[in-house]
């Protein structure tokens, strides 16, 4: 309808028996649940990847038989430090070791019983090629059972897996956005024909339709953000939850929940929630409120 109400600021719905206002609050509360949760996910997924990168990407261990002789890990470690491409070789103390071996084995297990290996840590390179299959071959000669691991190998599998689960946690988002869309334009089309004679009564003392949309936006943004709270506070603790139940390195290590970019997650779901509630709501109450006669 055409005409500006006097009172356009002041118009209201009485929304004090609409079902679908507890809904959409629920409905947000989960869909933030679940998106910070997988933004929490990517963030935790990427310092791990990070902590993996500094400490294994030019990193080697070289692994020798508990009963080599003192005179024979001499020789290897001669022979490593003359090897190109190597910039850095340490032979690890059964103290450290021990340390390594005590999230497996407990505190209370002594190295001097069991036939644990000498760990030598190598620090290549990546800008030298290294024979390794020649390295392999002299080292087995000096001591056999001598192994080398290098982690590259293993770092790239890995790299390649959290990338797959990053793009499906990403996919997710995508997802749980566009159920947010769908589920918000249902409520918002319930809710408007809830309220139809009000919106006729409106209609008929001038109020244009974008001002009755906005009623319904704004009501939708406020579910939104209140849902969408709840929901990523709730990430939050569960990843606490988790974090005391399984102790994850990136959480026990790291910063933990002090890390900024947790939050940051948490409160772009919540903020997120919002806008989509508010644009999904207005949209469909402009384009059902033009079909009314």
């Amino acid at each position: 309808m055409s005409g500006q109400p006097s009172g356009a600021a002041s118009l209201a719905l009485p929304v004090g028996g609409d079902p679908t206002r507890p809904l959409l609050f629920w409905l947000f509360a989960l869909i933030g649940y679940l998106a910070a949760l997988c933004g929490l996910a990517l963030v935790l997924l990427s310092g791990e990847m990070r902590e993996w990168n500094r400490s294994l990407d030019n990193s080697l261990t070289l692994q020798i038989p508990a009963e080599t002789s003192a005179a024979r890990i001499e020789t290897v470690l001669a022979l490593l430090r003359q090897t190109a491409g190597i910039r850095g070789v340490r032979l690890l103390e059964p103290a450290e070791t021990a340390r390594l071996l005590e999230p497996w084995l407990g505190p209370a297990a002594t190295l001097d019983t069991l036939p644990v290996p000498r760990l030598i840590d190598l620090q290549i390179d990546p800008g030298t090629g290294i024979d390794f299959a020649d390295l392999r071959q002299k080292l087995s000669s000096i001591v056999p059972g001598a192994q080398l691991d290098d982690h590259r190998q293993w770092l790239g599998d890995f790299r390649g897996a959290a990338i797959r689960l990053a793009s499906f946690m990403a996919v997710g988002i995508a997802a749980i956005a566009l159920l947010a869309v769908v589920l918000t334009v249902s409520l918002t089309r319930t809710s408007l024909a809830l309220h139809g004679e009000t919106i006729e009564l409106l209609q008929l003392i001038g109020a244009e339709d974008a001002d009755v949309a906005r009623l319904f936006q704004v009501d939708a943004l406020r579910q939104g953000l209140l849902g969408g709270a709840t929901g990523a506070a709730a990430a939050l603790v569960t990843l606490i939850a988790v974090g005391r139940a399984v102790p994850l390195r990136v959480m026990t290590g790291g910063s933990g929940l002090a890390d900024w970019r947790l939050w940051v997650v948490a409160i772009i779901a919540a903020l997120a929630a919002g806008l989509v509630a508010m644009a999904a709501a207005r949209i469909t109450a402009l384009r059902q409120l033009s079909l009314m006669p």
